[in-house]
């Protein structure tokens, strides 16, 4: 997961991001990442591919839109990957794993 220079606009960050299937089967992917910065802004933003999932070798590339309401997006952010889950099997899956 790759995580590129945000957007600031008066009440958000738009965080690019791109997930990269580097594995043999087709994966679903959900992922979170955390923002901090000056002014106590402090938000999390959370997105997934969990519809068709992706091939080997293919991306997705994303946008998460960070808002904190009560405080105004931070010049320089601090951009944190919380979590990242890579799921072969797809949501919803009841079978032996």
């Amino acid at each position: 997961m790759t995580v590129y220079t945000p957007r600031r606009d008066k009440e958000a960050l738009t965080v690019p991001v791109k997930v990269v299937n580097s594995g043999k089967k087709r994966a679903f992917y959900r992922f979170r990442i955390r923002v901090t910065g000056a002014g106590g802004f402090d938000a999390t933003a959370s997105a997934s591919a969990d519809v068709v999932g992706l091939y080997p070798g293919t991306s997705w590339p994303t946008e998460l839109t960070v808002r904190d309401p009560g405080h105004i997006p931070p010049a320089n952010p601090h951009i944190t990957i919380v979590s990242v889950e890579r799921d072969v099997y797809g949501p919803g899956y009841q079978g032996a794993r």
